[in-house]
């Protein structure tokens, strides 16, 4: 049997993953995560005491992973950075990547685990000499899209143990093993080190004051239309809070004009796209497809699959698609399997 260390949020599903684990004989013990945070959080604190309690309950040992300045230094930075450069960030795929599967998977083989275990929706299977990432089995759950960065050599030494599961399974299990106390939690929302949620307030506190000046809304045809209240309380798509009044068509926000302090305003069909470019990419097998790759693709977590072509750094819709967001991800599978994936931009 193996060495096996499960990452434990204090949540159902990694609950579930370490009793699962122990159950089957291997030697395992849990890790919880202590990262920066913006503010002190209750949430934080009964979550170290659940992932605890938990970890006594099924006996396995507990400890407390301390990976703070790393993860301001290469999550909270980036996501601060994002914002100022008119780009709305996805912290989880960096995260997942270089934290969790990144510097914890390090930490833990040094303490000597075989794996890394979480409680995430997906799947991992070893063909030949090489690892795949598939689709959770549950599609209502299912977390591939925030994995796709992940390496061959991170993916030798993970294990998803809920991804064959469906949610409802695992809080069935919790409730069969006494564990009604985390199976009984609401689910997690929102970004983890943002604790009341409003991100807006979290960027006013760390983001230069410039970047929330008001200014002028102008429509794709260049008439004003009104002021805004500084454009990172806006994003692609928003009706909301636009304050136009007098419209035979609603508009929606299609883009910025970030040199000149513009947001940008349309009717509905601006919002569609056939193209669009994509940076940054990286491929689960780590080779780069040669020529075209044809797959399905989403532009959001749980979005609809859209048929589509990749070819350099240009993705091509057989339809169009609506209102995706830059500094988000596209990730691109071939049925179950992911094949990887990369950063949305307009050029």
């Amino acid at each position: 049997m193996a060495t096996i260390a499960v990452a434990m949020s204090g949540g159902v599903d990694s609950s579930v993953t370490a009793a699962t684990l122990k159950k089957q004989g291997h030697e395992c013990f849990g890790v919880h995560l202590d990262l920066w945070s913006d503010a002190p959080s209750k949430t934080k604190e009964i979550n170290t005491r659940h992932a605890e309690e938990v970890c006594k309950r099924i006996g396995i040992p507990f400890h407390v992973v301390n990976l703070k300045d790393i993860f301001k230094k290469k999550i909270v930075d980036y996501y601060l950075k994002a914002y100022r450069n008119g780009e709305t960030p996805n912290p989880c795929v960096v995260c997942n990547k270089e934290i969790k599967f990144g510097e914890l998977l390090k930490t833990v083989r040094k303490m000597g685990a075989d794996y890394l275990a979480t409680g995430h929706y997906a799947r991992i299977k070893k063909v030949g000499n090489k690892y795949e990432l598939h689709k959770g089995s549950d599609v209502r759950k299912d977390q591939s899209y925030f994995l796709y960065r992940l390496s061959q050599d991170q993916l030798k030494h993970i294990l998803f143990p809920l991804g064959e599961m469906t949610k409802v399974e695992t809080k069935k299990i919790a409730r069969e093993i006494g564990l009604q106390f985390v199976e009984e939690k609401p689910e997690s929302q929102g970004i983890c080190f943002i604790p009341d949620k409003i991100y807006t307030d979290f960027l006013k506190r760390n983001l230069p004051e410039k970047y929330f000046k008001e200014g002028l809304i102008v429509d794709m045809e260049g008439n004003k239309r009104g002021r805004h209240r500084g454009l990172p309380y806006y994003t692609c798509g928003q009706r909301e809070g636009l304050m136009i009044g007098g419209l035979k068509e609603p508009l929606y926000v299609v883009g910025t004009k970030r040199s000149k302090n513009i947001l940008l305003v349309g009717e509905d069909k601006y919002l569609w796209h056939n193209e669009i470019g994509v940076s940054d990419l990286a491929f689960v097998s780590g080779l780069k497809p040669k020529g075209k790759l044809r797959a399905e693709a989403r532009v959001r977590h749980l979005g609809h699959l859209d048929k589509c072509i990749l070819e350099g750094s240009r993705v091509k819709f057989s339809k169009p698609i609506r209102a995706f967001t830059e500094g988000q991800s596209i990730v691109f599978y071939k049925g179950s399997k992911v094949i990887g994936g990369g950063i949305m931009h307009v050029e």
